[in-house]
């Protein structure tokens, strides 16, 4: 089991039309996200145009979060709005126009993968291959009984391939999330 810890101060932003991305973590690592060669990608965006086109991926499906603000999305021409507590799962392909700002936390992977999204303060386990805990404030954190410490907009992600089982105790909001490789 091996455990990354990416810290946004540590990303630099990439320009996409509605504002900046921040790649936090992609898998496999020689995977590129221009190529759309890759399982799973974590990121964070700025929304500072409005309206704005959410870049289309075939074959992925990607799960949204606001880190802070509503979103108000067009999706494939239905309207629909989303709190800060609710998490926007949509196929990659869908056209989704964006009447929001401010700043949002991406899932995306690939459809062919099992994977899940959800918003949790307590104690989680799972085996999955990869699971990941973004901090939304400062936290701690024990992952098998190892503590962590994490300040806002911090990723851990657990490469667990061997899909032993690990408890995760948390003890403040945190956005977690688990994928199965293919």
């Amino acid at each position: 089991m091996k455990i990354t810890k990416v810290s946004k101060n540590a990303l630099n932003p990439t320009i996409w039309d509605g504002g900046e991305t921040f790649e936090y973590f992609i898998y496999p690592e020689n995977a590129l996200y221009v190529n759309r060669n890759f399982l799973f990608r974590i990121s964070v965006a700025t929304i500072t145009k409005a309206p704005s086109i959410f870049t289309r991926f075939e074959n992925y499906q990607r799960f949204l979060l606001m880190l802070n603000g509503d979103l108000h999305v067009y999706q494939n021409g239905t309207e629909a709005f989303y709190n800060p507590n609710t998490i926007f799962k949509f196929d990659s392909n869908d056209t989704i126009q964006s009447f929001s700002e401010g700043a949002d936390f991406n899932f995306m992977v690939h459809k062919n993968a099992i994977a899940h999204m959800i918003q949790a303060n307590n104690t989680q386990v799972l085996s999955n291959s990869f699971v990941f805990i973004f901090a939304k404030e400062s936290m701690n954190l024990s992952i098998n009984n190892h503590e962590y410490h994490l300040q806002p907009n911090d990723l851990l992600v657990i490469n667990n391939e061997q899909q032993q089982e690990i408890q995760i105790n948390l003890h403040a909001m945190a956005i977690i999330g688990y994928c199965n490789k293919i």
